[in-house]
């Protein structure tokens, strides 16, 4: 820092492409800090040093945070933000840097502003000094070249020709002559129609940074998710991938460059090591360019100002990739499908030796259930590392199990699982609470109340103009009569075969999700409310879901509803759930979900064979009574309904 000019080092959490999800290589806070979770905000003075984090992490980070670290808990009373701290601690004609390869568009500008009103200085620098003393014989995962593969198009539904021409499509109706878009996932599930117009141009030029599902591959760069580090620049006569060479195999290139002799369209590849200074050279001859603003500053500064046309989130790439197309969406189904067989027939496993008093740990659980996974069709690997918690390790948000935290899975204590699946037609992500013995009345209250909320938000329906962070507050509701509530968001995009965690919706509340997004069908998102009692339980229930049009009797000045309808059908823990405190609507709509947990799971698990797993759903979906008088509505769903499924299932 000294030798830089620095008084005080921004180091945040994401890399290059200005993902979240990085690679090992690219985790510079973690490694400057020795705090591993996913969300946080290094900055390093002189004589002190600060770590920003929400609250999913603060347990977490007080663990790992040694003396040189102040932990600085964001939205808490009377804790200054990265910027307003910096300007607190130092003096007029100071210096502040940061890797500007690493700090979106937006957020650079309006802090050099804010420090320079203050006498302050931000300097343009895109060298980094984390990566100046971290190296390789002290720990740095080298770069990976692993091969990267070939997404079936019976995955993706579409081809990456196809996609190329949607992204020019785009492009015209922006009026832009290229584009650059730096997320490393942002172009790969970009969903066009079947047909193709007659007028579809773009200007010369068509840039953009990618990640890989332009192209229909995917890779392993990152740990959990299909994701590798690529470039790429595009014209109407040239597509170039800048890519290290090492991860493509002959297979790849003959997808890139099928036809030649035909006059088809051929992506030539360059090394990625060279992408950056080759479109430095390339793009201010290239007219106006698209440019999102959640862009690094180096980006968007690689074009002239005067050719910028930027666009604030999300992009339009984005919202296309968040939309998925019918094959992906049948896709989701199925791999939200053979999910919950594996976590129904692990956790009839898990409960029955517990309860005969076999010994069961959180890391061994972690490990068994990615077992029960991989017996399932397209699996490809876990989504993210399970979480597994029993009793106090459970508050912990993001808590991982681990050799010295390791706690016994036992018939005293609650036990979260949370986890998921990376398979070809898809991703998963679910989390279930269970008690394998008699439960705290507190624990019962609180569980219900959580299981409320997630009835509430996912039977909600809503008018097209709604946005996603207007239905947080449905799913806070039961909690919030009691005063009680919970330190994460409601809920997530969810990728297909990418990330576990998709932007741009999500919900939450405003400080945690900006101005919020439009919902639209065949978007995916997980719905999980949850308490957290620290030193003592935590509680989530996530349940997939897709958002799907409502039909509704009346239709307000034409307005189109919406509503959610699940896909991931693991019940829920009928031992938590106090039905005094359900009121009838959300007594419905849990007879709802475990008639259809026996008609799908239920079925698949019979055709698996697993007998157990099979067992274990009947037991946990049986019929809950809704009324307390004979007269039942014609809309519930009766005990001889389920009678008729369960003796289906067993028989059939």
């Amino acid at each position: 820092m000294k030798a830089s000019g620095y008084d005080a080092y921004i180091v945040p959490s994401i890399d290059e492409h200005q993902s979240k999800i990085m690679t090992d290589h690219d985790k510079r806070r973690e490694f400057i800090s020795g705090f591993t979770g996913s969300a946080g905000t290094a900055v390093i003075l002189s004589k002190v040093a600060a770590l920003w984090t929400d609250g999913r992490y603060f347990i977490q980070a007080e663990q790992e945070l040694d003396c040189n670290w102040i932990l600085m808990k964001r939205f808490e009373a009377g804790v200054l933000n990265p910027d307003d701290w910096i300007i607190q601690m130092l003096s007029a004609e100071m210096n502040v840097g940061v890797d500007s390869k690493l700090l979106p568009y937006n957020a650079w500008l309006p802090l050099k502003e804010k420090l320079k009103s203050k006498g302050l200085n931000l300097l343009e620098d895109s060298n980094n000094l984390i990566d100046d003393i971290w190296s390789i014989p002290q720990g740095r995962v080298p770069e990976s070249v692993a091969h990267v593969f070939i997404h079936d198009i019976k995955y993706a539904g579409q081809s990456w020709q196809e996609k190329i021409y949607k992204l020019k499509e785009i492009l015209k109706e922006k009026k832009a002559n290229g584009t650059i878009v730096t997320a490393l996932d942002e172009i790969a599930c970009v969903n066009v129609p079947s047909h193709r117009g007659d007028d579809a141009t773009c200007g010369s030029y068509c840039f953009f940074l990618l990640q890989l599902g332009l192209f229909n591959l995917r890779g392993s760069d990152v740990e959990h998710t299909p994701l590798f580090k690529a470039y790429s620049f595009v014209t109407t006569s040239e597509i170039k991938l800048y890519i290290r060479p090492l991860k493509l195999t002959p297979e790849v290139e003959k997808h890139l460059c099928p036809n030649l002799n035909n006059g088809s369209e051929c992506v030539k590849v360059e090394d990625y090591i060279h992408a950056f200074d080759d479109m430095k050279k390339i793009i201010p001859e290239a007219g106006k360019i698209l440019i999102s603003s959640s862009s690094s500053y180096a980006m968007v500064n690689l074009v002239p100002e005067g050719n910028r046309i930027i666009h604030t989130e999300p992009s339009p790439v984005a919202e296309l990739k968040v939309v998925k197309n019918p094959v992906e969406i049948k896709g989701m189904k199925n791999a939200a499908l053979k999910d919950s067989v594996a976590i129904v027939d692990f956790v009839a496993m898990l409960e029955q030796q517990v309860l005969q008093g076999k010994h069961w740990d959180e890391i061994k659980a972690a490990k068994t259930l990615a077992k029960f996974r991989k017996e399932q069709e397209g699996y490809q690997s876990e989504s993210f590392t399970a979480i597994s918690a029993v009793g106090s390790n459970g508050a912990i948000i993001h808590y991982r199990p681990q050799i010295l935290t390791n706690r016994n899975i036992n018939m005293k204590h609650m036990y979260l699982l949370d986890s998921g699946g990376q398979y070809l037609d898809g991703t998963t992500d679910i989390t279930r609470t269970f008690h394998f013995g008699t439960p705290t009345d507190f624990e019962v209250a609180t569980y219900t109340r959580v299981l409320m909320g997630a009835i509430d938000l996912i039977s909600a329906v809503f008018p097209e103009k709604v946005k996603d962070i207007d239905l947080d507050i449905l799913a806070r509701l039961p909690l919030f009569r009691i005063g009680l509530d919970y330190q994460h968001g409601t809920g997530h995009g969810i990728g297909h075969f990418l990330g576990v965690h998709e932007g741009p919706i999500g919900i939450s509340d405003k400080s945690a999700n900006g101005n919020g997004h439009l919902l639209k069908p065949g978007m995916f998102l997980s719905d999980e409310p949850g308490y957290y009692e620290k030193d003592n339980f935590g509680i989530r229930l996530e349940t997939m879901m897709m958002v799907i049009k409502a039909y509704t009797p009346h239709n307000f000045n034409n307005m189109q509803y919406y509503t959610f309808e699940p896909v991931s059908f693991v019940p829920f823990e009928s031992k938590l759930i106090d039905l005094n405190l359900l009121s009838q609507k959300q007594k419905e709509w849990l007879n709802w979900f475990n008639m259809k947990a026996r008609n799908t799971v239920g079925i698949e698990l019979k055709k698996q064979g697993r007998t157990k797993g099979l067992h274990w759903l009947l037991s946990k979906t049986e019929y809950i009574p809704v009324h307390s008088c004979p007269n039942h509505s014609s809309n519930s769903i009766r005990p001889l309904h389920f009678m008729i499924l369960c003796f289906v299932v067993l028989i059939f």
